[in-house]
C-alpha cells in the first residue's frame, strides 16, 4: 500500500509514539478504510517514527520496542528476540511489513532482530485482537511496518554506518527515483555482530555471532486516482553457536552449529479510487522462508571444517505462503455509513523432515467486512465480522465492535470487544521433531485458539500556542481459551504432544503523559498487569500475579548549536506466573526479576541537515543477566538467569542522503 505522510509529519524534529497520537494530520493505515488520521481512527493506534529511530541509536526492531510501555521484549541467545503485548506474546503478535505478514516463526516466534529499519519510514501499532482485520496470529495485537518511498520527483541516494563497542558494524546504502508517473527504490545493507560473552576471551557465545543481508527493491506506477507497486526483500542471515571447545594431548576441536536463514518477499499492490468516496485495495504476495541448521567439526589447530556424520544434527525446513487480501471501502468524512467489506487466501506449505510425512499444506478463505455508524456528530460505532473456512480445522466466527465519542473539544474516549483466535500452525498441527533431545510431535486434531478483549481508553488533550500536553489512561481484559501448548506425556521417552489445554486471563491499566515544548518533549508512562492462567486452577488457586512497567523519555534540542540530547529509560517489573516444565512435566512458579534499562544520545544534523550522526551509550545500568526460574522448553533446558543485554556500550551511528528534486 503506499502512503502519503504530510509536511508536518517529516518537519517533527522529536517524534515518539505517544506525543505523535496528539497530531491531527498524523496519517496511518493498519485497519483503516484507506488513509485515516489518527484523531479520527477508532482504534487507539501507537506510531514510532523514523526520527526516533535515529535518537534512539536503534537500527532493528527489537531496539525500538523494547522502550515501549505495554510491550516486553524478551531474548533468547540462539532464536533471538520476540516481543509481547498486553501479556500476550510470540504466535499471538502479527508482525507485517506493509500489511504483508511476516513469516519464519522459530519457537513460536518472529525473531525481531531480522527486522531492519533501514527501509522503514514508521511504525503502527495496535494493541489487541485485530483478527477482523488481519485474521489469525492477531490475538495480542499487529506491528506493522511502512516502508519509505521517495515522495517528490527526482532522485536520491543515501547511505548510513552503525557501530558499538559490543562488536557491531552495520553499514546501509539506498537509492531512489521518481520519473513522470514511475518510482523506483533500492535499500541494501549488511550487519555484523561478533558475538558477546561475559569473559570475552570465551569461544562459546551467550549472544550468538550472526552476519545479516538484506536487500529490498520496489517499483511503483501512479495513475489516474491509482496505483501499482511491485516490491522485493531479500533477507540472508548466519548465526554460529560454537562450544567452548575439546582439547588434550592429542587434538583440539569444537563443535560448532551454522544456523543459515533466508527469507524471500515478493508483493504486489493495487490501489484504485473508484470515485471521490470509494477506495479499492489489493494486495498479493509470495513469501518463502528456509532455516537450514548444520552441525560441523572444527579443526582448532588447521582450522579446517567437516560436516559432523550423524543425520540428526543437520535439518532443513522450508515454509511458502501464498496470500492475497483485498477490500472495497466506501469512505466519506460528510457520511453517517462508511463501510468496507473484504477478502483474504492463504495458502501455507511447510517441507522438511521434522515435518510429518516431508511435507504438509493448510489454506484457508476469509471474508471480512465492518462499518462504521455516526448516528451522532461525535459518536462512532464500528461493528465488524470475519467468516473463515480452513482446510486443517473448525475456524470460529470473529465479530468486533468498536466505539469513538469525541467529549467535547479536548477529550475523546474510544472502547472496543474483540474477539480474536489464532489457528493452531503447520508445526503444532504435524511436527515430528525426535532427536536426542526432543521427542515433540503435533496434533492434527487441534482447534483454533479464541479470545475475547475488552478495551476502553481516553485521551485528554490541552494545547496553547506551540505547547501540547496530553494524557492517555487506559483498561484491558483479555480471556483466552483452548491455549495450545505443550504436554509432556511419558516421562521415560519425553515425547510430548500439543494439545488445547491451556486458559490464559489477564488484566491491565496504562497511562501515558506526554509534555511538547517548541524545544523539548517530556514523556512519562506506567502500566500495570495481572495474569492469571489454567495452570494456577490445577494447584487450586485462581490468583493474579501482576508485574509493572515505568517509562521515562526526555528529549532536549539546543537551538543554537542544533543538537538534540534524548534520554530513553524503562523500568520492567517482575514477571512471575506458573509455568510447565516439559522435561519433567511439573508445575513450577517461573518468574524474572525486575530491571531497568536507559539509554543516552546526542544527535546533530550536519551539512545544511543532509547528515546526521548521533553518538550515546546504550545499557547505562550495565544490565547483563538477571535472577529468573526459566522452566525447560522445546528448544531450551530452563535456567536460573535470563539474559536481557550485553553490558554498557558506546555507539556512533551516521546517516548521509543526497536529493535532487526535478521541479
Amino acid at each position: 500500500m503506499l502512503v502519503n505522510t504530510s509536511t508536518a509529519l517529516l518537519a517533527q524534529q522529536v517524534a515518539d509514539s505517544i506525543v505523535k497520537s496528539i497530531a491531527i494530520d498524523d496519517v496511518i493505515v493498519t485497519g483503516q478504510y484507506g488513509e485515516n488520521s489518527l484523531t479520527n481512527s477508532v482504534y487507539k493506534v501507537r506510531v514510532i517514527e523514523q526520527k526516533r529511530f535515529q535518537l534512539q541509536g536503534a537500527y532493528n526492531l527489537k531496539d525500538v520496542l523494547a522502550n515501549e510501555l505495554n510491550i516486553r521484549v524478551s531474548n533468547d541467545p540462539s532464536l533471538g528476540g520476540s516481543v509481547s503485548i498486553q501479556g500476550v506474546t510470540g504466535q499471538n503478535v502479527k508482525i507485517m511489513i506493509d500489511g504483508v505478514p511476516v513469516i519464519g516463526r522459530e519457537g513460536g516466534f518472529i525473531d525481531l532482530n531480522q527486522l531492519n529499519l533501514n527501509n522503514i519510514e514508521r511504525i503502527e501499532i495496535v494493541e489487541g485482537p485485530m483478527s477482523v482485520n488481519f485474521g489469525t496470529d492477531a490475538l495480542g495485537g499487529v506491528v506493522n511496518l511502512i516502508s519509505k518511498r521517495q515522495k517528490k520527483s527526482g532522485y536520491s541516494a543515501g547511505v548510513n554506518g552503525y557501530a558499538e563497542t559490543i562488536g557491531q558494524y552495520n553499514l546501509a546504502a539506498n537509492a531512489g527515483v521518481v520519473h513522470n508517473t514511475w518510482a523506483t527504490d533500492v535499500h541494501v545493507a549488511r550487519n555484523f555482530f561478533e558475538g558477546f560473552a561475559i569473559n570475552a576471551d570465551s569461544r562459546k557465545k551467550l549472544w550468538k555471532p550472526r552476519t545479516q543481508y538484506f536487500g529490498d527493491f520496489a517499483l511503483a506506477k501512479s495513475f489516474n486516482k491509482g496505483s501499482l507497486k511491485y516490491t522485493f526483500g531479500l533477507f540472508d542471515e548466519k548465526v554460529v553457536d560454537r562450544d567452548s571447545a575439546h582439547i588434550n594431548s592429542f587434538f583440539a576441536y569444537g563443535n560448532d552449529v551454522y544456523f543459515y536463514t533466508r527469507r524471500i518477499t515478493n508483493s504486489l499492490f493495487y490501489n484504485q479510487k473508484i470515485n471521490k468516496n470509494y477506495q479499492l485495495n489489493i494486495v498479493a504476495s509470495h513469501n518463502y522462508y528456509q532455516r537450514v541448521r548444520n552441525t560441523m567439526r572444527k579443526d582448532l589447530v588447521t582450522l579446517q571444517e567437516t560436516l559432523v556424520p550423524s543425520l540428526l544434527e543437520h535439518d532443513t525446513n522450508y515454509f511458502q505462503t501464498w496470500m492475497s487480501r483485498g477490500t472495497l471501502a466506501n469512505n466519506s468524512i460528510n457520511s453517517k455509513v462508511n463501510y468496507q467489506a473484504g477478502y483474504e487466501l492463504n495458502l501455507e506449505t511447510g517441507e522438511g523432515k521434522r515435518i510429518e510425512n516431508g511435507m504438509q499444506q493448510i489454506a484457508d478463505i476469509n471474508a471480512f467486512g465492518s462499518a462504521e455508524l455516526k448516528p451522532w456528530k461525535n459518536i462512532t460505532f464500528r461493528p465488524g465480522v470475519r467468516f473463515v473456512y480452513n482446510t486443517k480445522y473448525k475456524a470460529p466466527i470473529i465479530p468486533s465492535l468498536n466505539l469513538k465519542w469525541n467529549v467535547g473539544t479536548i477529550t475523546t474516549v474510544r472502547a472496543s470487544y474483540g474477539r480474536g483466535f489464532r489457528s493452531p500452525s503447520l508445526k503444532e498441527l504435524h511436527l515430528d521433531f525426535v532427536d536426542p533431545n526432543h521427542n515433540v510431535k503435533g496434533n492434527p486434531n487441534l482447534s483454533a485458539e479464541t479470545q475475547n478483549n475488552y478495551q476502553i481508553s481516553s485521551s485528554f488533550e490541552w494545547k496553547k500556542f506551540e505547547r501540547v500536553f496530553t494524557i492517555e489512561p487506559s483498561l484491558f481484559y483479555n480471556s483466552i481459551d483452548n491455549k495450545i501448548d505443550l504436554v509432556l506425556e511419558n516421562l521415560a521417552t519425553l515425547e510430548a504432544h500439543y494439545n488445547n489445554i491451556g486458559r490464559f486471563n489477564n488484566v491491565g491499566f496504562n497511562t501515558g503523559m506526554a509534555y511538547k515544548a517548541p524545544n523539548y518533549t517530556f514523556i512519562v508512562g506506567y502500566a500495570l498487569m495481572g495474569v492469571n492462567n489454567s495452570l494456577m486452577n490445577t494447584l487450586g488457586t485462581n490468583k493474579y500475579y501482576y508485574t509493572n512497567e515505568f517509562r521515562s523519555n526526555i528529549n532536549y534540542e539546543f537551538q543554537k548549536i542544533g543538537l538534540i540530547a534524548s534520554v530513553f529509560y524503562k523500568y520492567n517489573g517482575r514477571i512471575q506466573n506458573y509455568l510447565y516444565d516439559i522435561n519433567t512435566g511439573e508445575i513450577r512458579i517461573g518468574f524474572i526479576n525486575p530491571f531497568s534499562l536507559m539509554d543516552i544520545t546526542f544527535s546533530k544534523s550536519l551539512l545544511q541537515k543532509t547528515m546526521n550522526v548521533t553518538v550515546g551509550s546504550k545499557n547505562i545500568l550495565d544490565v547483563v543477566n538477571v535472577a529468573a526460574n526459566i522452566p525447560s522448553g522445546v528448544h531450551s533446558q530452563g535456567g536460573n538467569s535470563a539474559s536481557i543485554a550485553m553490558g554498557r556500550t558506546l555507539f556512533i551511528s551516521f546517516a548521509y542522503t543526497f536529493t535532487k528534486d526535478n521541479k
